[in-house]
């Protein structure tokens, strides 16, 4: 049995951990951005997939293959994701002139729109984000989690 001491340092060692703390602040990030964006609910599979897929496909288009890779889900999960957002009129398929067995996922007019209305969104979640910790804070994060995410830019300096 652990030590009333060794789980405290276990609590804190949780409560602080990197995984951790980007996990509550994406969950903070997305319900902020459903509140600005009047998206309610969240149980049904498009609302899922526009949380979940909208952020890994590139303005150009992306392919099947590529968003299944990026997303770390199955070739078959993102085409129901696909299937749904194509309903709601925010993507569709068209075969990529690259590969003609594979299809790339576009942003419609709509889904565009809704894009730019997100970003709108987001930089109001930013600049409260900023409120709270800081604007010089507020960059530090941004640097320390472009360096993760993007390291090869980080080494160029952006």
């Amino acid at each position: 049995m652990p030590t009333p001491k060794k789980l405290q340092a276990l609590q804190t060692s949780r409560r602080y951990g990197i995984g951790r703390l980007l996990l509550l602040a994406r969950r903070d990030f997305l319900s902020r951005l459903a509140s600005k964006m009047h998206i309610s609910g969240g149980g049904d599979l498009a609302m899922q997939a526009r949380g979940r897929m909208l952020p890994y496909i590139d303005v150009q288009g992306t392919r099947s293959v590529d968003l299944a890779r990026r997303m770390d889900v199955s070739k078959q999960a993102v085409a129901r994701m696909v299937s749904e957002l194509e309903e709601e009129g925010l993507l569709m398929r068209e075969a990529d002139g690259a590969d003609g067995r594979a299809s790339l996922v576009k942003f419609t007019d709509a889904g565009l729109d809704y894009i730019t209305r997100m970003h709108k969104c987001i930089k109001q979640i930013e600049r409260d984000y900023e409120r709270m910790v800081g604007p010089d804070r507020m960059q530090i994060v941004r640097d320390a989690l472009a360096g993760i995410v993007y390291p090869e830019e980080s080494a160029r300096g952006h």
